[in-house]
């Protein structure tokens, strides 16, 4: 099967955070939601590897399909905060990546892995876009803002919305709180 990469959007990283808080209210995600059905709500797939080899195509990714059918492909050895940030990741590049992809190459499946060339610039860009995004969905400011006004720890953060320590307080650095 053919696949094409995702083409970045160039758009700023606070354009992106708007966007993934905007679709966040579209498509109804609440703080916390269960990922995995949350996923099957947006009628998508996830499957798990059983274990990661060397030089595996999907370790974690997504494979969207031209009618925009979708599968996110997990390994069995992460977290499940992981897997939540992996998987709002993926969906970054699902809203941000695949409308160009499937404009400019109609009839043609998307496939992001997080494991890019660290020389293609083009794809580095699109994988902190798809980072970006996944933040601003789990993690939108207002409320970040408020529960951490209310000295919540990054501990708490974590738990509430359902990452780990170090995306919380990657988040609360970003937004300076």
């Amino acid at each position: 099967m053919t696949f094409v990469k995702p083409s970045p959007l160039g758009a700023s990283k606070a354009a992106v955070y708007k966007f993934a808080e905007d679709v966040a209210k579209h498509v109804k995600y609440e703080i916390g939601e269960n990922m995995r059905a949350f996923v099957s709500r947006l009628g998508g797939r996830i499957s798990f590897h059983e274990e990661v080899q060397p030089g595996d195509e999907f370790p974690e990714s997504i494979i969207v399909q031209p009618s925009g059918e979708f599968q996110i492909f997990l390994p069995t050895v992460t977290t499940a905060e992981r897997d939540r940030f992996t998987i709002a990741h993926e969906l970054g590049h699902l809203f941000l990546h695949f409308p160009k992809v499937k404009r400019d190459h109609p009839g043609i499946a998307m496939a992001a892995t997080r494991k890019v060339d660290q020389t293609d610039q083009v794809q580095r860009r699109a994988e902190w876009e798809a980072n970006w995004f996944a933040a601003a969905f789990l993690m939108p400011e207002e409320p970040f803002r408020n529960y951490r006004a209310t000295g919540a720890s990054a501990t708490d953060l974590a738990r509430l919305f359902g990452v780990s320590q170090s995306a919380a307080e990657v988040r609360a650095s970003t937004l300076g709180v």
